[in-house]
C-alpha cells in the first residue's frame, strides 16, 4: 500500500520546515529526523515510506549504511525507495554528490530551495515508485496464482513439479531419503453425481483445510488433479511415511467434512529412488493408487 509518505534526515530545522511546507501542499506526511536516536527510533519504520530525503551534512548515519538499511528492507523486489539528497551547504559539495549518485541516489537538489522545483522532482520520483511498486504487486499475483491452488489453498500442480524436481536432484546428489504420497478422495465422483460440481468442490476445500492441520509443518501439500493430492515428505523413508498416512486416514475419516458427508481415501506410497525421474514417480504412484482403490478395507499400497 502507498502511503505519501516522506522521511526527511536533516541537521537543520530551517530546512525541514521549509521542505515540510513545501511538501504538505501536495498531502504528504513528512516525518523529520535530527539525531541518531530518533532515526534509530524509526529504523524498524524505514519500508513505511516513499521517500527519503538526506541533508549531505548528516553525520549520525554512513549513507553506506543507509542505502544497505534500504536495501534489505524494501518492500518488493526491484522497487527500492528512491533516496534524495540535499545539499544544504553554500558551496557544492562534489564528493559527496558522486559518492551519493555511485551509491544509488535517485537525485539531488541544492539550495535555495525553489518550490515548484522540489515539487516537480518529488511527484516524478514518487509516481516512478508507485508504478514499479503497483508492477511488482501484479507480478506477484501471478506468481502467488501460479503457485497456489485457488481450490484448495494448497501448492498448485505446476509447484509441486518444480518442487519434485528439486527433491529428486537433491536425493540423487546429497544421499536425502524423500517420500512422497499419492491420495485421491475416492467418494467425490459419486457427491457430485447426486448434488452437482458446487458442492463437490466445497468437499474438496473443507477436506483440503482439514488435511493441512493434520499435516506436519515440513509436509507439502499440492492439489494434483480434480479430487487427487500429493503429498512430498522430506527426510521420511517409507516406513515412517505409512505411519503418517495412517494417521491421516484415521483422523479425516472420521470428520464430517460436509453435512452426513465424510472422506473415503486411497493412498499410495513410493520413496524416491537414486535412477528416478518425475515422470517415473508419478506413473507408479498412479498405478499404485489405482490398486489400492480396488481395495474394501486399507486402501494403502507402497510402491
Amino acid at each position: 500500500m502507498i502511503n505519501k509518505r516522506i522521511l526527511i534526515l536533516e541537521v537543520n530545522e530551517k530546512n525541514s520546515q521549509k521542505l515540510t511546507s513545501i511538501l504538505k501542499k501536495d498531502d504528504f506526511e513528512v516525518v523529520p529526523i535530527f539525531d541518531k536516536k530518533e532515526f534509530l527510533k524509526c529504523k524498524d519504520e524505514i519500508k513505511n515510506f516513499e521517500l527519503i530525503f538526506v541533508n549531505t551534512q548528516v553525520e549520525y548515519i554512513a549513507f553506506s549504511d543507509l542505502f544497505e538499511l534500504v536495501n534489505s528492507v524494501h518492500r518488493l523486489v526491484d522497487t527500492k525507495i528512491p533516496i534524495v539528497f540535499i545539499e544544504g551547504s553554500k558551496n557544492q559539495d562534489l564528493e559527496t554528490l558522486n559518492e551519493s549518485l555511485r551509491l544509488g541516489a535517485a537525485d539531488y537538489i541544492k539550495k535555495p530551495f525553489d518550490k515548484n522545483e522540489i515539487l516537480t522532482r518529488v511527484r516524478y520520483h514518487y509516481n516512478q515508485y508507485q508504478k514499479m511498486y503497483e508492477l511488482q504487486s501484479r507480478v506477484d499475483k501471478l506468481t502467488h496464482l501460479a503457485t497456489i491452488d485457488p481450490l484448495s489453498k494448497s501448492s498448485s500442480k505446476l509447484h509441486m513439479q518444480a518442487l519434485l524436481k528439486h527433491h529428486i536432484s537433491s536425493s540423487h546428489r546429497y544421499d536425502v531419503t524423500t517420500s512422497l504420497i499419492y491420495m485421491s478422495l475416492i467418494n467425490v465422483d459419486k457427491l457430485v453425481g447426486i448434488f452437482g460440481f458446487e458442492r463437490g468442490e466445497k468437499y474438496i476445500s473443507g477436506f483440503s483445510k482439514e488435511l493441512k492441520s493434520v499435516l506436519r509443518e515440513s509436509d507439502v501439500m499440492a492439489r494434483w488433479a480434480g479430487s487427487d493430492f500429493l503429498l512430498l515428505l522430506t527426510n521420511t523413508d517409507v516406513k515412517s511415511t505409512k505411519t503418517v498416512v495412517r494417521k491421516i486416514n484415521t483422523q479425516m475419516s472420521s470428520l464430517e467434512i460436509l453435512k452426513n458427508t465424510k472422506p473415503k481415501m486411497a493412498f499410495s506410497i513410493t520413496e524416491i529412488q537414486k535412477d528416478d525421474n518425475l515422470e517415473d514417480i508419478i506413473e507408479r504412484s498412479k498405478v499404485t493408487l489405482k490398486e489400492a482403490k480396488k481395495q474394501e478395507y486399507d486402501r494403502i499400497l507402497v510402491c
